[in-house]
């Protein structure tokens, strides 16, 4: 009898769900990109589960959450399908402390699961993704709702803000940042340069076409950046992960010297 009730319990914790259903006491997830993998319920044990989830992002960066069936759902008849993936920022969320969770975002959210890379949409289910720029810091709550059998899944939140550790205008030296789109979306994003001491310098809008580059740089004629001045840069968008490949380089007058400088998402560092 013994064995018989282990064995039962083994075979019942495959099924437990450990996300939150409450969108005031969300599972609290890190934007690092790391895969979390769980299960999902199916709508025999409810009408359309729902599951909400939070992180805390910063200002000006961008983000990328992702939801997709596994191949483990390969052998069911019917996979995981989400739906209804939705996030809102910190200027948001007084509003979710009521009973209506379901107030209206303040956040530009990109549906970006149809793009290079794409999410799977197949035998295993459909999964979503969404894009957005963070407006302040703070807490940031989501929510996805399956519309079919129960399954696994895997869920990322991903910072896509790339980075420029240094550019300089000191000696006749221009800093040139370049900017390539490896999807099939057109992206938008914001480019902010900083001062080494944290003052913004020059912000602006860059769109990427689909497969198509952009290029700024600090002289004159372009961004007018302050002579002799030093500092980083920020670009944050609405792409997928890994969408923009960017590079950045100092250039002296005669451009006979060129110093590569780092332009990355924290995650290639």
């Amino acid at each position: 009898m013994r064995i018989a009730a282990v064995t039962l319990l083994l075979l019942s914790s495959t099924y437990v769900f450990a996300e939150s259903k409450n969108c005031l006491y969300p599972s609290l997830a890190v934007p690092d990109g790391r895969v979390v993998n769980s299960q999902f319920e199916g709508t025999s044990h409810g009408n359309n589960p729902q599951y909400w989830y939070a992180f805390y992002g910063q200002a000006t960066h961008s983000y990328s959450l992702e939801f997709v069936p596994t191949v483990d759902n390969e052998n069911n008849n019917v996979g995981i399908s989400f739906t209804n993936l939705t996030a809102w920022g910190p200027g948001d969320i007084a509003g979710l402390q009521g009973n209506d969770c379901f107030v209206p975002t303040t956040l530009s959210l990109t549906a970006t699961q149809a793009f290079s890379p794409a999410v799977a949409h197949g035998k295993y289910g459909a999964g979503q993704r969404i894009s957005f720029t963070q407006p302040t810091s703070g807490l940031v709550i989501l929510t996805i709702t399956n519309l079919a059998a129960a399954g696994g899944y895997s869920y990322r939140i991903t910072d896509t803000t790339l980075s420029n550790a240094r550019w300089t205008t000191y000696s006749g030296y221009e800093t040139q940042w370049n900017f390539v789109n490896l999807s099939d979306m057109t992206i938008t994003g914001t480019f902010f340069v900083y001062a080494t001491s944290g003052q913004l310098l020059w912000t602006g809008t860059i769109t990427v076409p689909a497969g198509g580059q952009a290029s700024h740089m600090s002289n004159s004629s372009d961004l007018n950046l302050p002579r002799n001045d030093t500092g980083y840069a920020v670009f944050s968008h609405n792409g997928p992960p890994q969408a923009i490949m960017a590079d950045a380089y100092m250039v002296n007058g005669s451009a006979g010297v060129i110093v590569y400088t780092k332009f990355e998402t924290r995650n290639q560092q």
